[in-house]
């Protein structure tokens, strides 16, 4: 909702409806006082009828990648529209040749889609309203130019750039806002007729009214109001034929029936332009809903030099779509509960519009790491294994991407991996023996002393008479019931018996469920998974390494040897 106030008379004046479409053409209480010289409008606006259908858009501009603070705004309008059961409507503003690309529109669309987020109408979807791209919507931007001109709205301004920028240093000389004075706004026909006889480029210029002001209520920020005398008329046209951004905006809007114009807070002052033309032209306004900035965490403006901000940056880093739209929903929106965990059909849900912060919101990269995590583990069990063992295989450690060993280490190590790149790393600790380096460590001192050689010794005799590798071969249980002896004929259990076992077999002091680790490692080297260049040390090497240890210069604090710790470790 929108209010224009000014202490000008209340004039009628012929309505103009050949100016919009046919889903516009409908009386409106808007009052205007119109001529060349003088505009003004009193009147309070209502929002975009069209049957009561919810109707949104996301508008990028096709100049770089999808920053994250772009795809929030895609997504909340998204989730509204859903929410709503109306449409979500894509358009390409590529009204800067100099910059737009097609390479850059086709990164958008695929980041979008990547996130789930398909629109109703827009590049590749058929729609009533399109064409979709501002590049090729001009004759309609020129035709609306048109009518302008001759309702008086606008005029032509013939001003050289030198004189424009000669009236901003006088204005600030004088302490006056930098607006345009208005020279031609009162030129008479002759005058025109004159410069264009010489064919002297002109501009078309709004006419903004020099007293009152706009109010409107925005959805998020509640009233906001502009006074019209720091504005100045402004350029809706440019010399080459161009439209303007304010201009191509709010005739695409209203063309495509837009109802609400959710988007990011720095579009506010644009509203007050914007709402101008609609009441020039006629048109309904839509309700306005400005997101705020989302901010880095020293609560400056994200940027690149805070990291990653794009969205193919993060896909490529190894994040899910469904954690990238979980977080990004969560940053100045919330349902009200303790809950931070949603896949996009519960935001379609529970999001509303009025729950939406209107302060900035803090982009935590750290807390969108562990969302991702949180969504990577809630994934089915086959397409986390598929996932993961593609990753596996492309990333050159893996011979194979899926099997018996690939379903076994990924349910093993899935706790360790927040994005699907930490797989590499999980698994190639899970591959390696750094023996020598975890004996040399102050924190395996305790194991050490506790007879660390002589559980090593029945280790190496075990193995040696063919027990553990026949326990191995026959699977997990097998293997329990093996160690469970072990431990009797030890006299040791629980942690005595664990952590000698977690060292000796693994090389580390640490990991995951030690029972399914060594029978994993021990099918590692049975199948030829693993590629050469992995670093892996097999069951085999494991006790030819152990039966190389001395333990009595280890028990007297000497070094270990480095050359086979250089050997082992990855």
């Amino acid at each position: 909702m929108a209010s224009l106030v000014y202490g000008t008379p209340w004039l009628r004046v012929r309505s103009l409806p050949e100016l919009a479409p046919a889903f516009l053409r409908r009386r409106q209480s808007s009052l205007f006082y119109c001529s060349r010289r003088s505009f003004a409008v009193v009147a309070c606006s209502s929002p975009v009828n069209n049957g009561g259908s919810v109707r949104v858009r996301f508008a990028p501009s096709p100049t770089g990648n999808l920053h994250v603070g772009g795809a929030r705004t895609a997504l909340f309008n998204y989730l509204f529209a859903r929410s709503k059961g109306g449409k979500f409507v894509l358009r390409i503003e590529d009204t800067d040749l100099e910059r737009s690309t097609r390479e850059s529109e086709a990164a958008v669309l695929q980041d979008l889609s990547w996130l789930g987020l398909d629109w109703d109408e827009g590049p590749g979807v058929s729609g009533d309203f399109g064409p979709y791209r501002q590049s090729e919507r001009n004759a309609l931007y020129k035709q609306y130019a048109e009518k302008l001109l001759e309702s008086g709205h606008v005029y032509r301004c013939f001003c050289s750039s030198e004189e424009l920028v000669k009236m901003k240093e006088i204005a600030k000389l004088k302490q006056l806002p930098p607006v345009y004075t208005g020279k031609w706004a009162t030129a008479s026909d002759s005058e025109i007729e004159q410069e264009l006889e010489k064919g002297t480029p002109f501009t078309y210029r709004f006419r903004v009214p020099k007293e009152g002001s706009l109010k409107i209520n925005d959805l998020i920020r509640g009233e906001v109001c502009w006074n019209l005398d720091t504005l100045g008329d402004f350029v809706v046209m440019r010399s080459n034929g161009q439209p303007v951004y304010n201009f191509c905006v709010t005739v695409d809007d209203a063309t495509m029936a837009i109802s609400h114009v959710i988007r990011a807070e720095e579009h506010l002052p644009n509203t007050l332009r914007q709402a101008l033309i609609y009441k020039a032209l006629e048109f309904p306004m839509p309700q306005f809903a400005h997101v705020s900035l989302i901010l880095a965490p020293d609560r400056s403006k994200l940027s690149k030099r805070h990291g990653a901000t794009s969205v193919g940056q993060y896909r490529e880093m190894g994040y899910l779509p469904q954690g990238m739209v979980n977080y990004l929903a969560l940053l100045g929106w919330g349902d009200g509960t303790e809950n931070e965990f949603f896949t996009l059909e519960e935001l379609v849900e529970k999001f509303s519009i009025e729950r939406v912060n209107k302060s900035g919101a803090i982009f935590d990269s750290t807390k969108l790491r562990w969302m991702n995590g949180q969504h990577l583990r809630a994934l089915p069990k086959e397409k986390l294994a598929k996932l993961v063992g593609e990753r596996w295989k492309s990333a050159g450690i893996l011979t194979e991407s899926e099997g018996s060993f690939v379903d076994e280490a990924v349910e093993l190590l899935k706790d360790g991996i927040e994005l699907v790149t930490d797989s590499d790393k999980v698994l190639l600790n899970l591959l390696s023996y750094p023996l020598h380096a975890t004996l040399a460590s102050p924190e395996a001192k305790s194991a050490v002393e506790d007879k660390l050689h002589e559980v090593a010794a029945s280790l190496i005799a075990a193995y040696d008479s063919g027990e553990i590798p026949s326990a191995l071969e026959e699977g997990q249980g097998a293997w329990q019931k093996w160690v469970k002896a072990f431990g009797k004929s030890l006299k040791r259990k629980g942690k005595s018996l664990f952590m000698p076992l977690r060292v000796l077999l693994t090389g580390k002091l640490h990991g995951p469920e030690m029972g399914t680790s060594i029978v994993l490692i021990h099918k590692a080297g049975s199948s030829g998974i693993v590629v050469p260049q992995a670093g892996f040390v097999s069951m085999e090497e494991r006790f030819k390494i152990l039966r190389e240890i001395d333990w009595e210069a280890l028990n007297k604090d000497e070094s270990v040897p480095l050359e086979s710790t250089a050997t082992v470790s990855t």
